[in-house]
């Protein structure tokens, strides 16, 4: 009993273990290189074969198929990627994951070879890791030393679970069980798929396989339907990830099903097909190193029969997610797009969370300016209750927008960041702060507006000349600061200092030209309030653009 209970303890003792193994490595790779994953978006171009590899470099740097999925549905969602570039991500991702299955396979390397077993060093591993990370200063040291931390998690972990289950090598609950999945292969496919749903991750539960395929009595048929059903458990994370996504959101997530589904009809159908000639084989015991060599050829077979119909993949998830007749109303609709993109399950990964949120806070920057240059329009091109209406419309839009991205940036701020991070999610909140502000301005321009069509007023000739000066430069200089967030330009940082500069200029002058316009009549004394005061707007909202480029200039001097 005390036998029993003391393999029981290794085994749930090496599963913990190795979950922690697996997660601070994960962790650790990310905040080390987690940073380059703009760089990696943009590499994700029209070259398939590109993107291929990476999705697989990707999921072998995050450890988890799954997650590299569930971010590329986030970036279809939030428009960064379009749905046909993100097939080849979707397809290299589930060859990354075969990684792992090799890295433990090698943990059976004994004898003579003992020496390049990596069990072998797992202790000597996590005592200089710790060592650094308890003694070292450096944040990017201890990040990297934390990887090895998790690599020596991982490993010993891999001990304690076969120390638990070696002993029952031969015993008939094993060799009963796995008999009955071998026979019957819906069965396996299913507990496979359960038990990877549930774990949301197959590299887990390919290990756990492995780990019991050393008890001896896995049979090759059994072990080869399971890991079909974890191929097709894998897809249930990113299913869920999606339900709250747009129309390409739910037709990536889609494809990686669609992907995994073939591969196991096609595997399916060839076994049972070739069962009569290979019985014997199908029926021996599995190795480690057999498991990882299925796994690999599973997804590397999917990968290359699939991947020259990559766009036929995507038209048939267009048959089960269908276009709406007519186009979406995106711009009434950007309080629940924002929601729907921000969803919380992307905080798993900081820096996915930092680059949606990015792109999240820059759509609303081009939304507002849309909302300005909607009231200046009222000023020169004309005037109505109906386009009055619309710019206080959209400025309530512009309220409730903006506090969705405050709550999710508050949340982002909580995680666990690095220096630049946290730097990034700052600014990212003043800029937010900073973009509302030049709503209010569109607003009180707007309400400018009204008092002219109250009172049936309007400019002179020479004061429209002036204003649509001001106008075009203040909208330039928050065009040029948008795209300086985007690019990180400091070009267009320097081009917003110049247009300031010059509106500041021109508000003092054209002050003084409209105080003589006045005196000789030429313009009613309504018309003149209303230009002074919407100048004065004008320039609060250059002023407020060149705060953002303040921001972009203090990332690109610290190198954010």
């Amino acid at each position: 009993m005390v036998e029993h209970l003391t393999n029981l303890v290794n085994f749930i003792g090496g599963l913990g273990m190795f979950f922690y193994g697996v997660e601070t490595m994960s962790h650790s790779m990310q905040k080390a290189v987690g940073e380059k994953f703009k760089n990696v978006l943009k590499a994700i171009t029209g070259n398939p074969f590109l993107s291929l590899i990476l999705g697989a470099l990707m999921t072998i740097v995050i450890q988890s198929s799954s997650t590299t999925t569930i971010m590329v549905i986030a970036f279809v969602n939030a428009g960064i990627i379009e749905l046909t570039k993100a097939v080849p991500v979707i397809m290299g991702a589930n060859v990354g994951t075969t990684v792992t299955s090799w890295i433990v396979a090698l943990t059976q390397v004994g004898g003579a070879s003992k020496l390049v077993n990596p069990t072998f060093y797992a202790p000597l591993i996590l005592g200089i890791s710790s060592l650094i990370i308890t003694f070292n200063k450096s944040e990017k040291i201890k990040n990297i030393s934390s990887i090895f931390l998790g690599v020596a998690f991982l490993f010993m972990g891999l001990v304690l679970m076969s120390n638990g289950i070696k002993p029952y090598s031969g015993s008939s609950i094993f060799v009963n069980s796995f008999r009955i999945l071998g026979r019957i292969p819906i069965l396996a496919i299913i507990v496979g798929a359960v038990v990877t749903a549930l774990l949301q991750s197959s590299t887990t539960s390919i290990t756990i396989l492995q780990t019991l395929a050393l008890s001896g009595e896995v049979n090759k048929s059994a072990a080869y339907f399971i890991m079909m059903g974890q191929n097709i458990g894998t897809c249930f994370a990113s299913l869920l990830s999606s339900t709250n996504g747009n129309k390409n959101a739910k037709r990536a997530a889609l494809i990686h099903l669609f992907f995994n589904l073939f591969g196991v009809l096609f595997f399916s159908l060839l076994i049972l097909v070739t069962y009569p000639f290979i019985s014997d084989f199908l029926n021996s015991r599995i190795s480690l190193f057999e498991i990882s060599l299925f796994h690999t050829s599973f997804n590397l077979t999917n990968t290359i029969l699939l991947f020259p119909f990559s766009n036929k993949l995507v038209a048939l998830t267009r048959i089960f997610v269908k276009d709406e007749d007519g186009e979406e109303k995106l711009d009434l609709d950007i309080v629940e797009k924002t929601k729907s993109i921000l969803d919380d399950r992307i905080l798993e990964q900081p820096e996915l969370a930092l680059v949606t949120i990015s792109n999240e806070v820059i759509y609303f920057a081009k939304y507002t300016l849309k909302n300005v240059r909607r009231a200046c329009n009222l000023m020169i091109l004309g005037r109505s209750e109906e386009s009055i209406g619309e710019v206080t419309t959209y400025e309530d839009l512009i309220d409730d927008n903006n506090r969705v991205l405050n709550e999710y940036l508050a949340k982002v701020n909580n995680l666990v960041l690095t220096n630049r991070q946290h730097m990034k999610v700052e600014h990212l909140l003043s800029i937010c702060s900073d973009v509302e502000r030049m709503g209010d301005h569109a607003e009180n321009i707007a309400e400018n507006a009204k008092d002219l069509l109250d009172e049936n007023a309007d400019f002179s000739q020479s004061a429209k000349n002036e204003l649509t000066h001001v106008i075009n430069l203040t909208l330039e200089s928050v065009e040029s600061a948008i795209k300086s967030i985007e690019t990180n330009s400091w070009e267009e940082v320097q081009n917003v200092r110049k247009c300031e500069e010059e509106i500041d200029d021109l508000q003092d002058k054209y002050k003084v030209e409209h105080i003589k316009r006045l005196a000789s009549g030429a313009c009613k004394a309504i018309s003149g309030i209303v230009f002074l005061d919407t100048i004065g707007n004008l320039e609060r909202i250059s002023d407020h653009a060149n705060n953002l480029a303040d921001y972009v200039e203090a990332e690109i001097k610290n190198n954010i």
